[in-house]
C-alpha cells in the first residue's frame, strides 16, 4: 500500500514538473507511472490488503488522482487557455449562444 501511495505522489510531482517546464518527457513518465500504480492497486493491493488498509489505499490514490485530473484539464487539455477573457464591446456576439 505504501508503494502505491508513494508512486502516486511521485507521478503527480512528475506531472507538475512537466507542466511547469512545458516538457513532455516528465508528463509522459508521470502518466505512465500513474497507470502502473493503478494496475498495481487493482491487481495486487485490493486482493492482498485487509479492510481498512484497502480503504486507505483507495482513498489515498483518489486524493492524488483528483488534482492530476484537474491539472490535466486545466493546462493540457485541447483548447485549454483558448478562452478569451478580454472584455467585449456591446456589438460583440454572446459566446453562450
Amino acid at each position: 500500500m505504501t508503494y502505491s501511495l508513494a508512486w502516486g505522489v511521485f507521478a503527480f510531482v512528475l506531472l507538475v514538473v512537466g507542466i511547469r517546464r512545458r516538457t513532455t518527457a516528465p508528463r509522459y513518465a508521470g502518466l505512465g507511472l500513474l497507470v502502473v500504480t493503478l494496475l498495481k492497486l487493482f491487481l495486487h493491493d485490493i486482493w492482498q490488503l485487509g479492510g481498512l488498509y484497502r480503504i486507505g489505499s483507495l482513498i489515498g490514490l483518489a486524493l492524488v488522482l483528483i488534482p492530476v485530473s484537474f491539472l490535466y484539464q486545466r493546462y493540457l487539455a485541447p483548447g485549454a487557455g483558448k478562452h478569451d477573457d478580454a472584455p467585449r464591446g456591446p456589438d460583440a456576439p454572446d459566446p453562450s449562444g
